[in-house]
């Protein structure tokens, strides 16, 4: 690199881009102002978790909310992931559901068919213990899934 390449890029890199967020009424931030009234939010706490001062004690103050504060972080991340891993169960369940209503559908349509002989009869049985058993596998999967969520919402704190 040039000596004037390195300069504009000393210059780019030390620039610090300042941007204001608002809150709107529905709870959502964005950049824009929601409406006329609107007041950029205040985040000059954020991103500085410990801040420098004078006193000792101040300083263990401040590292001691600043402890809290990654406690209240670290507990906000988790409720999170656990809210998404809830919301992923429960769609897993909808889907084995829904998959057990269409395959017993099927295994319903599929009765229609058979004749009024011995061939027939068999084969009736057969979708019959089938559509038993896919009812007690969708049920077990669907009671496991259910543990999982109820084990879940105990863990959120």
């Amino acid at each position: 690199m040039d000596r004037k390449s390195l300069i504009l890029l000393a210059v780019f890199l030390s620039y610090s881009v300042s941007a204001e967020v608002y809150k709107c009424a529905d709870g959502k931030y964005q950049a824009d102002p929601c409406d006329e009234n609107s007041q950029p939010v205040d985040l000059s706490d954020i991103g500085s978790v410990i801040k420098s001062s004078d006193s000792a004690s101040q300083s263990s103050v401040d590292l001691n909310s600043a402890s809290d504060k990654k406690k209240e972080i670290s507990t906000y991340i988790d409720n999170k992931r656990i809210s998404r891993e809830i919301a992923k169960l429960e769609s897993d369940r909808k889907r084995v559901i829904t998959a057990r209503d269409q395959r017993l559908r099927n295994l319903r349509e599929s009765r229609q068919y058979a004749s009024n002989n011995l061939a027939g009869a068999t084969w009736q049985q057969s979708l019959a213990q089938e559509q038993i058993a896919a009812a007690q596998e969708a049920d077990t999967l669907v009671s496991s899934i259910d543990r999982q969520i109820e084990q879940l919402k105990k863990e959120i704190k």
